[in-house]
């Protein structure tokens, strides 16, 4: 859900029609939409939930530590600082409009091949019809399975190393398995 109010709210203030949402706390993946290449992440909240908070004793330490176990390098908060600061808000905006005009030309060319495909107008995900296990192992495509939806389905995050390029090339591989399937 963060990953689609970020994206969504540094591409345009008018999607979410002026509605106000009292939030007193984010955890923020820097792997998703910052693109960082280790486990990073940040939690943001306000001091009266985290006084609230079962920090971890650490007995060697004689001290509690409130930190996720996997988000204690010194080092990744000022990567995050850096990024952030060198990106700037206008640099994040513009990847954010990147990454919701490719989800739109994935749905897109699902449609135009008939590959059953449905994408929330807010979102950088898309839903599709399961392909076979080849296609699913070589995209790293993570399964999910919705009855309203028809069953067994895929879905993609479109995020900004997923180009046009790229799509074709999938929507490539979805022809050769379609076509493979109807020779059989």
């Amino acid at each position: 859900m963060v990953l689609i109010i970020l994206v969504t709210r540094l591409y345009e203030e008018t999607i979410w029609n002026g509605r106000s949402c009292n939030y007193d706390s984010i955890a923020v993946s820097g792997h998703k939409f910052f693109g960082f290449d280790e486990p990073l992440g940040l939690f943001i909240t306000t001091n009266e939930v985290l006084a609230k908070q079962n920090p971890f004793q650490v007995s060697y330490l004689n001290d509690s530590v409130p930190t996720i176990s996997c988000s204690r390098s010194a080092l990744a908060p000022l990567k995050f600082w850096w990024q952030i600061h060198t990106t700037g808000v206008e640099g994040y905006r513009r990847q954010a409009e990147l990454i919701l005009k490719n989800a739109v030309y994935l749905k897109e060319r699902l449609d135009e091949i008939s590959y059953p495909a449905w994408k929330n107008d807010i979102s950088n995900i898309v839903y599709f019809q399961r392909p076979s296990d080849w296609v699913m192992k070589k995209w790293s495509l993570a399964p999910t399975e919705d009855k309203r939806l028809g069953g067994k389905l895929a879905h993609d995050i479109v995020m900004r190393h997923e180009g046009m390029h790229t799509i074709d090339h999938f929507i490539d591989d979805l022809l050769l398995m379609i076509d493979q399937n109807s020779g059989q």
